[in-house]
């Protein structure tokens, strides 16, 4: 795989954005990527974590162990 193309590149290029990560037991939380290890561990700020579609809990910081990550998207930002 191209260098420019790996999963890690692509989040430490989105460092300070608004990410929504989706893990293996179907927890969802959307928040600011702030640090990003070898490892995909991720650190998220202002998380909100939804479990079912529903809002379920709000964190000020969390971490989010790679191996338990299923998908990671990117959150376009509004247009104002």
């Amino acid at each position: 795989m191209e260098a420019g193309k790996r999963p890690l590149s692509l989040i430490t290029k989105y460092l300070n954005r608004n990410i929504r990560v989706t893990l293996k037991n179907d927890l969802m939380y959307e928040g600011t990527v702030v640090e990003c290890d070898s490892f995909m561990n991720l650190v998220i700020e202002k998380a909100v974590e939804y479990q079912d579609n529903n809002k379920k809990a709000m964190y000020p910081r969390i971490l989010i162990r790679g191996n338990n990550i299923m998908y990671i998207q990117l959150i376009p930002e509004s247009i104002e």
